[in-house]
């Protein structure tokens, strides 16, 4: 019998290459499952990435809170006598705001109709501050407050809160007689939560108006007396930032001027180069709650509620 050797050798060639072909696409068809299991595994994480926070990520502060727990302020800046002050009041009284705190310049048209607004929503000398802004008048805030000086401590909460009033109209470097004022009247503060309060900001992103220029001078001496947050405004936006585990805010989210006429977010660090939210042409009030029972604790819940209530920032700090 003739053997046909050429035909199986080709025969047995072309198994081979069959079965090699078969090896070569199946690691693919394995590697494409994996892939298709990690996709499928994570996929959920992907689209909350792209499609932003979940939403109970951003619930909206509680319309009341229990006082033996929980002290609510609420802070804003650049306001007028408008009808968008109003609303604005309007929310913190829904939400039950104890204490408004207003970080300047109040006085643009009508800064009596201002106060006689705050007034008719409850807010008075004794649970409310102000701070000079370059629109107001230091007579008026310290006729308000009762004071005879534009910088100085506010105390709310029964004693654990103090505010420290920083007036950045006149002389505040560090070899003035308002820092060594101010700082000692810090040191000495017991409060459990300590903040300053100002109108020009320590800490800003590029907008329309710079920095202080004394963030140097204040910073460490802030850090050292435990003040937990700086309070802000003159840039009509809102902004964010964690400096030495203190929040620095801007909260010029008053009606003075409103959507696209807000000032711009033209960095996204401040001028030391720290990360910085900024989020302009959006009115509202910022919302803090303070966890006042426990005394050597310090937690503070915030939101930036805009004026059609909805929640367009929200942070924690503290322990």
């Amino acid at each position: 019998m003739k053997l046909n050797l050429s035909k199986n050798l080709n025969n047995i060639y072309a198994s081979n290459l069959v079965i090699a072909l078969m090896i070569y696409l199946s690691r693919f068809v394995i590697a494409f499952f994996l892939l298709f299991v990690v996709v499928l595994i994570f996929s959920p994480t992907i689209l909350l990435t792209y499609a932003g926070p979940a939403p109970d990520q951003n619930p909206s502060p509680t319309l009341t809170v229990n006082a033996s727990n929980i002290f609510r302020i609420a802070v804003i800046g650049d306001v007028d006598s408008n009808p968008g002050l109003t609303e604005q009041l309007d929310l913190m009284n829904k939400y039950h705001v104890q204490t408004l705190l207003l970080a300047g310049d109040f006085e643009y048209t009508d800064g009596k109709a201002v106060l006689d607004d705050l007034t008719k929503h409850g807010y008075s000398k004794n649970n409310s501050d102000i701070v000079v802004g370059n629109h107001d008048s230091a007579k008026d805030v310290n006729s308000w407050l009762g004071t005879n000086t534009t910088f100085g401590k506010h105390v709310f909460a029964q004693g654990k809160l103090a505010v420290f009033n920083i007036d950045a109209n006149i002389q505040f470097d560090c070899s003035s007689p308002q820092f060594l004022a101010v700082k000692s009247i810090i040191e000495q503060s017991q409060s459990q939560y300590k903040i300053a309060l100002v109108h020009q900001p320590f800490v800003t992103v590029k907008s329309k108006h710079p920095d202080n220029g004394q963030f140097d001078c204040y910073n460490p001496m802030f850090k050292a007396n435990n003040i937990i947050a700086v309070l802000q405004a003159h840039n009509h936006n809102y902004q964010k930032e964690i400096v030495s585990d203190i929040l620095y805010g801007v909260f010029g989210t008053g009606t003075h001027d409103v959507g696209s006429k807000m000032y711009p977010c033209d960095s996204k660090t401040d001028q030391n180069g720290v990360p910085a939210l900024c989020i302009t042409g959006e009115n509202g009030i910022t919302i803090l709650d303070l966890q006042i029972d426990n005394a050597s604790s310090k937690h503070i819940d915030g939101w930036f509620v805009n004026s059609a209530e909805k929640v367009i920032d929200r942070f924690s700090l503290g322990n």
